[in-house]
């Protein structure tokens, strides 16, 4: 018996110790229960992905479409109108007239949960993928329009705003829902100079309720920064600079997918880049703690493209590239991923790139990708879905969607 006073003088030190509280706001996992998916429509062939993706949505969950302007609106109703969707199933938000919207993923809104079960909405800060310099030349009014965006909607919502001077992309932003939360280097600092990574990581648990930063250091070649397109050699794109949607999503609170080229790709400069950088962010990912699973990535389908100075994204490829010229003959590659999925009631939305007269080996992709979901969502379908027309801009059905997550009493 002589124990007995150690025990109770450990279970009182265990009783007795201040219990960590809560933090103010969270961002829920995307798996959580949704309230509505918003949807960013422009009126070009992007609105057709989206427009399978809405007639496919569970009945539980509203759509909220974000539309430029009241002619486009009106345009977009009578399409859906004749595809059969109801309109008690979506939403209208009218942004602005004459100005291009934002996607909705990375410039919001995006919604927090708060202490007390309801929602917020992040006001964060916004530099379009990192242009310090306004190299794209937005107008003064479109500048504005990006950077009132989370405002803007939270006033419609009557929802609290979190503000914080960090410049946050919803498509750099993966959590877990215990409290991990991955980085990208390569996105994350170049956003926020001045930053340190510890004060991001401080600023990200006050916003976030994030108790880990998980540090990746590079994404997909195929999502190169629009402002340095080069790829490798003559191979080129324009894309968000390493987004950690397209290469490393979590399916669970201890598990994450993440693109593998195979070792027969490797021929291929842009896989073997791949590969190299997903090596890395896999040590890190596993030194964490974190069950990985490789996800495949899509067959590359590279596009002729004539070099036109006329045009402003490809005078500003020619401005930094002094070597390559006017008419000159490359390659662009669209950024394509299996993992530009999303996660909502009863479904995932995943990418699926084959169709009659394309390779068995692209078949036989989508459908180890749909294989490889279907055991770790067994309650929600699978759904498949050509994101091609959005890939063309540099994303995926993930980045024109944004989740609104349900609130608790």
């Amino acid at each position: 018996m002589r124990y007995r006073p150690l025990l109770f003088v450990v279970l009182f030190a265990a009783c007795s110790s201040p219990r960590k509280e809560a933090p103010e706001y969270t961002l829920p996992p995307e798996w959580a229960p949704h309230e509505a998916v918003w949807f960013t429509y422009t009126g070009i062939a992007i609105d057709t992905v989206l427009d399978r993706m809405l007639m496919e949505l569970d009945t539980t969950t509203l759509a909220v479409c974000v539309i430029d302007g009241d002619s486009i609106a009106q345009h977009i109703r009578a399409r859906w109108d004749s595809l059969g969707i109801a309109p008690d199933r979506y939403r209208v938000e009218i942004a602005v007239d004459s100005l291009l919207s934002p996607v909705v993923r990375d410039a919001g809104p995006i919604f927090l949960r708060r202490r007390d079960g309801g929602l917020a909405v992040l006001d964060q800060a916004w530099n379009t993928y990192g242009d310090l310099n306004n190299e794209v030349r937005n107008s003064p009014a479109q500048l504005a329009l990006e950077d009132s965006f989370p405002a803007m909607f939270a006033k419609r919502l009557g929802l609290p705003l979190v503000r914080t001077a960090l410049v946050i992309e919803g498509g750099a932003c993966e959590i877990n829902g215990r409290g991990d939360l991955l980085q990208v280097e390569a996105v994350t600092l170049q956003r926020n100079p001045g930053w340190s990574r510890d004060s991001i990581a401080n600023e990200l648990e006050r916003v976030f309720g994030a108790q880990r930063i998980i540090w990746l250091k590079e994404g997909m070649p195929d999502d190169a920064w629009h402002l340095e397109p080069r790829i490798h050699g003559n191979v080129y794109t324009w894309a968000t600079g390493g987004h950690v949607d397209e290469f490393c999503r979590f399916v669970n609170d201890s598990t994450v997918l993440l693109a593998w080229p195979e070792d027969d790709e490797l021929a291929d400069p842009v896989h073997a880049i791949a590969r190299r950088r997903m090596e890395v962010n896999e040590r890190i990912l596993q030194q964490a703690g974190l069950h990985v699973l490789h996800a495949p990535v899509p067959v590359l389908e590279y596009r002729g493209l004539i070099l036109d100075s006329l045009k402003d994204h490809h005078a500003r490829l020619l401005a930094r590239y002094p070597e390559v010229h006017h008419g000159d003959s490359v390659r662009q590659l669209h950024a394509a991923s299996y993992l530009n999925l999303l996660i909502t009631n009863g479904r995932v939305f995943v990418p699926a790139y084959w169709h009659e007269g394309l390779s068995e080996e692209m078949r036989i992709k989508d459908e180890r990708m749909r294989k490889l979901l279907r055991p770790l969502f067994p309650g929600r379908r699978i759904v498949p879905i050509d994101p091609r027309a959005i890939n063309r801009y540099g994303g995926g059905m993930h980045c024109w969607t944004q989740q609104q997550p349900e609130a608790k009493e």
